[in-house]
């Protein structure tokens, strides 16, 4: 064999030495990015839920903010009646139902 021919097995070698390091390094890395991946698709379901359970909640306190705007028009039918002399106006049931507590409880 003449130099050049050992020269150009030894320069081959280490190409396919660097190389195979390379993908050594590599297949780390590709693992690295896939428990990443993991990870993220975790977070995003994650994420996901919790605003699934924020717009739960809003649609919840949106429900119970009409219900307060109701009875609060209802008081406000009884104030404006006893304003006005109408003491035999309905009472809203809830109000009835405290009054009625109250009462009972000084018994």
């Amino acid at each position: 064999m003449n130099q050049i021919t050992v020269y150009a097995l030894i320069a081959a070698l280490l190409a396919c030495l660097g190389f195979g390091g390379a993908l050594w390094w590599q297949s780390g890395r590709v693992a690295g990015l896939e428990a990443d991946k993991a990870r993220l698709e975790r977070s995003v379901l994650s994420l996901e839920a919790a605003r699934a359970q924020a717009r739960t909640a809003a649609r919840v306190a949106q429900a119970e903010a009409a219900r307060q705007r109701g009875l609060a028009a209802e008081y406000e039918q009884v104030k404006d009646a006893f304003r006005k002399g109408d003491f035999d106006a309905p009472l809203p049931d809830d109000f009835r139902a405290l009054l009625d507590r109250i009462l009972r409880a000084e018994d």
